[in-house]
């Protein structure tokens, strides 16, 4: 019975060989043809193209900019820096901003765009000794800054308390008699407010849960040296819907009734962030799987759904206003720590093909820059324009990777556009949110940083030099390699 059944598994396999190459190509034809609809143009950035079809940002096309300044190159937006300002500090009745914002620098941490937001009216979130000293030496006035994080070093309270900034932010129990430390030991009284955390916002290292975070508040009121003045809440992660940010809103509000009612007088009510930015998104593991395998373009997501920067201060503001009416108790100020949601679509990297490679399985294209400069695209879609495209075509199908030696950089395993060559240059949207910081110097110079703002080309980074990459060592005799 076995050989009979050896035999015909023999005989099986063969078939099987010939026919799944067939079924997985009609599989994936069937696959690609379930697209949703959406499409994403220039226009939604502001963005143009010329007669040629070349790309062009304020008038100024991309290529002429990578020509002048070197590539890859991160180019900053002015216009859509100053625009989002404004929307997150537009005016209430009272002709006040409804909230204040605070910039999350961890977000996109490039000094000229910090500069930049400061001069607009954003005051400076940090959550590191380090950007703390950043935003001070930038000129940002003190009452200006917010100092946040779950693990803040001596040096960075030192520096917190000494400079009187607007607020410290504690993360937790154990972190209040540290501040308290500080505090007596250089004669001073920081304003402090306490990080809660509900069912719908980070937890983990993250924040006091509401269940004990009126202990935070007591302990804090106890030490006689802190001002206890505010309450802290970051709900986290892409918030794209109303249910999303009211929710946590809500449940944080419930809270702030108890800590009120035990005497203490809240100035400050800070929400955080996490506002989704429309044109980009998680996608899931099938939306992977399809692009790998079978070749479909992973979903474009729709600008017509989800929350504004307009719903997101609105929404915040009269579900709090409307809580404080009441109860008849004067509305406190509220702050914003908007980071993803303010810069991430101001800016896009502008990237060259390298080299190409065809096989009789796909077409690639080899990028001066990959998953070393572009680390979201891990687990993030991202629009990427060809920057010379009159039609836009999208009868081309390439698998576009980065320059690395590694097997992992690989951008989109299924990418459609025009015809491509060498030179060619391609643009990838939306990077003004955690690429230039998170980026690595993984055998390759980082880019830089270009802003086109009202006429003006500031090189606000130049792009990194291989003696900028051992500036720090020194050989094995001691001496400096550079």
């Amino acid at each position: 019975m076995a050989s009979i059944v050896s035999r015909a598994r023999g005989a099986i396999s063969p078939l099987m060989q010939r026919t799944k190459p067939i079924a997985k190509q009609a599989l994936g034809a069937a696959v690609r043809s379930r697209t949703n609809g959406n499409v994403l143009t220039p226009s939604v950035w502001g963005l143009e193209r010329d007669d040629a079809g070349r790309l062009l940002v304020q008038g100024i096309a991309l290529d002429d900019l990578v020509e002048r300044h070197g590539g890859p190159l991160h180019v900053v937006d002015g216009t859509a820096v100053r625009a989002n300002a404004a929307r997150f500090l537009q005016a209430g009745p009272d002709g006040k901003p409804l909230v204040e914002a605070y910039y999350s620098y961890k977000s996109n941490p490039v000094p000229g765009i910090l500069q930049l937001l400061d001069r607009l009216g954003v005051g400076a979130e940090v959550t590191s000794h380090y950007e703390l000293w950043l935003a001070l030496q930038l000129g940002v006035a003190p009452e200006h800054i917010i100092f946040n994080g779950p693990g803040k070093s001596e040096e960075g309270l030192r520096l917190a308390v000494e400079r009187g900034i607007q607020i410290i932010n504690i993360n937790q129990l154990e972190e209040v008699e540290r501040i308290a430390a500080v505090a007596r030991e250089l004669g001073r009284r920081p304003r402090v407010g306490i990080r809660v955390s509900t069912s719908g916002t980070w937890q983990g290292q993250f924040a006091t849960h509401a269940s004990h975070a009126l202990d935070v508040f007591r302990a804090a009121r106890a030490t006689g040296v802190l001002d206890v003045v505010g309450l802290h809440q970051h709900i986290g992660g892409h918030i794209g819907s109303v249910e999303r940010l009211a929710a946590p809103v809500d449940e944080v509000l419930d809270f702030v009734e108890l800590v009120e009612e035990d005497g203490f007088e809240l100035e400050i009510l800070n929400l955080g962030g996490g506002l989704a930015v429309p044109t980009t998104y998680n996608f899931t593991q099938m939306d992977h799987k399809n692009n790998v395998h079978f070749g479909k373009p992973l979903p474009v997501p729709s600008v017509t759904e989800g929350l504004t920067i307009e719903d997101f201060v609105n929404v915040t503001h009269q579900h709090v206003a409307a809580r404080y009416e009441r109860r008849n108790r004067p509305m406190p100020r509220l702050m914003l720590e908007p980071g993803r949601g303010m810069t991430a679509n101001t800016q896009m990297l502008v990237t060259r093909v390298l080299t190409e490679r065809s096989t009789p399985d796909r077409d690639f294209l080899f990028l001066d820059a990959g998953v070393n400069v572009l680390p979201g695209f891990v687990s993030e879609y991202h629009h990427i324009f060809a920057n010379t495209d009159p039609a836009g075509a999208t009868d081309h199908e390439y698998r576009l990777v980065g320059p690395t030696c590694a097997p992992w950089d690989t951008l989109l395993h299924s990418w459609y556009g025009p015809e491509l060559h060498t030179g060619d240059t391609l643009t990838v949207m939306d990077t003004g949110a955690y690429f230039v910081p998170m980026a690595t110097t993984f055998s390759f110079a980082e880019p830089g940083v270009l802003l086109v703002d009202e006429g003006r080309e500031v090189m606000l980074r130049r792009g990194e030099r291989f003696e900028d990459i051992i500036a720090l060592d020194k050989g094995v005799d001691g001496q400096d390699l550079v």
